[in-house]
């Protein structure tokens, strides 16, 4: 009868350690250290990558990148009264949370035989160059063809097809095809 209540009790002391042993790890982060900077990146990083994905997924992006032409004011999210729904998603997310960010348009320049990057909203007076090396960049992609409409009147109306356009910020990369340009839209948060 001893040996059983010594093999009990032996029992119920280690259920005691293995279960103070899983609440103390559910308590203590075990993941890798990371700086505030770190985390401030990553939160960004993860921020921008939704806002981008968001933005293509209810074509917010698409009408933002047809709406862009040279001349125009840059896309930004500051802007009230003509803003586009891109623009009122940047500010939600990161003008009024105090981010500074940059966006650029990629495509590709037939003339040049490479890809051209322009600079289309800048949040801050500061110089480009200046920002932190540790900024959180989200991209995403979008495809233009040859019909489809620029945004005019504020970006609210539609207008003539792409290849129609005189002044539009990217050229017709393949005249011959369906496709207009294929546009990269990078986002850098800090």
């Amino acid at each position: 009868m001893r040996g059983q209540a010594y093999t009990l009790e032996g029992v119920l002391a280690a259920i005691v350690v293995v279960t103070a042993t899983v609440y103390g790890l559910s308590a203590v982060d075990t993941g890798p250290f990371q700086t505030g900077a770190q985390q401030r990146t990553a939160e960004l990083e993860n921020r921008a990558s939704d806002t981008l994905s968001l933005a293509a997924e209810t074509g917010a992006l698409h009408n933002a990148t047809a709406c862009y032409s040279v001349g125009t004011p840059t896309l930004n999210g500051n802007q009230t009264g003509s803003s586009t729904e891109f623009e009122m998603m940047l500010n939600q997310t990161f003008d009024r949370q105090g981010d500074q960010y940059n966006l650029y348009l990629s495509y590709w320049d037939r003339d040049s035989d490479a890809r051209q990057t322009a600079l289309v909203s800048q949040a801050s007076d500061e110089n480009v160059a200046e920002r932190p090396a540790d900024a959180a960049v989200a991209t995403e992609t979008v495809t233009l063809t040859d019909d489809m409409p620029a945004r005019i009147r504020g970006c609210s109306g539609t207008g003539p097809p792409l290849s129609t356009v005189d002044g539009y910020f990217a050229p017709d990369a393949e005249p011959d095809s369906i496709v207009y340009n294929v546009v990269e839209v990078r986002l850098v948060v800090w």
